[in-house]
């Protein structure tokens, strides 16, 4: 047996980190990360995989102590296996014992599958939140083994979403804990569905990018009301700004919204490309995307200030407050253009 199995092209999807270098932005969560990642490795349109989210501001008092009082929500239209069935990609889900665990990943590599393995991240040494303080699962890729000196190559986000390598002991120690019992079917092997096996894969394959454009546009219109209503939730917040900018979670808040908008840069950029823009919306809509998102990382700045210093003084608070009607007032202008864009984009159809 070779001293190294290992999926040599399989590759990390990096379009958000072309898109904003030196920041270390999922497209909206980890598992979309890691299905465009085998969108790449497999070969496959990642369209149906940007297009299965919608994002809506939300607000809700009651949770102003706690968290999740507000956020940018993602909802997903379809599952994650569903969009990569369609897609042609199957998952075997299986739970192999810690003493098999390293030839079932061999054996995987072996046939040219990569894996994702639910690992509890109490155990996983860089990620400081939850590293010997916090019991978690989370999917990381395995796409190699060194059997020489028992090293495990996977692709993950501890620090930045790249490859990384680590002794398989301590790999090991992350598998099958306690947390497993919430999924006990912990190992995800992906393989490419074989040529003719499944009629919904043929019918899929048929579908032009035009089609997939056609259903981003039906999608986005569905939800029209939702999101430009959703956009209230922004005021909102600036209403209650004063009450949670002492609430701990408020730069985890920002930083998330921040990064949901930035996913919505990276969809629409790549929409751009499939013939979306009949308007010339794009010369109107990146400029206020950009000013969004560099807004909303100034409150952040600024509430970092405040907490940072225990001064939570009218000035910080009244610049704020200015920040996010000038957010709201582009996200209006935004989202009126964004759907004059797709009206346009639907009578081209």
């Amino acid at each position: 047996m070779d001293e190294i199995v290992s999926l040599d092209t399989f590759q990390p999807f990096d379009g958000m980190t072309k898109m904003f270098p030196h920041h270390n932005f999922p497209y909206f969560s980890c598992d979309y990360n890691l299905f465009l990642t085998l969108a790449r490795y497999f070969d496959k349109d990642e369209l149906p995989i940007l297009n299965n989210v919608i994002s809506i501001y939300r607000f809700n008092e009651q949770k102003i102590q706690t968290r999740g009082y507000f956020k940018l929500e993602v909802l997903e239209l379809k599952e994650g296996d569903q969009i990569l069935e369609e897609m042609g990609i199957s998952i075997r889900k299986i739970s192999p014992s810690l003493d098999t665990l390293q030839d079932e990943i061999i054996n995987s590599i072996s046939r040219g599958h990569p894996i994702s393995i639910f690992i509890d991240l109490f155990y996983q040494r860089g990620r400081d939140f939850y590293y010997n303080k916090k019991h978690g699962l989370h999917p990381v890729f395995v796409y190699g083994f060194n059997l020489t000196n028992g090293e495990i190559y996977t692709v993950d986000d501890i620090t930045e979403y790249r490859q990384y390598s680590l002794p398989f002991s301590e790999f090991k120690c992350s598998c099958l804990t306690s947390e497993h019992v919430k999924m006990p079917d912990y190992f995800w092997e992906y393989s490419l569905v074989p040529p003719g096996n499944d009629e919904n894969l043929n019918l899929n394959n048929n579908k032009s990018a035009h089609t997939t454009i056609n259903t981003f546009v039906e999608n986005m219109c569905r939800y029209q009301d939702e999101i430009t209503e959703g956009l209230n939730n922004i005021l909102l917040l600036a209403e209650n700004y004063e009450r949670v900018i002492t609430n701990e979670t408020i730069t985890e808040t920002l930083s998330s919204t921040i990064y949901r908008k930035c996913s919505e840069k990276y969809r629409l950029n790549t929409l751009y490309k499939y013939n979306l823009d009949h308007t010339n919306a794009k010369d109107t809509l990146d400029p206020l995307l950009d000013q969004i998102i560099n807004d909303w990382k100034t409150v952040r700045f600024y509430s970092n200030k405040a907490i940072m210093s225990q001064t939570f003084t009218g000035e910080i608070i009244d610049k704020c407050m200015g920040l996010f009607t000038k957010i709201y007032n582009n996200e209006v202008h935004f989202h009126h253009q964004f759907y004059l864009m797709l009206e346009a984009a639907s009578l081209k159809s």
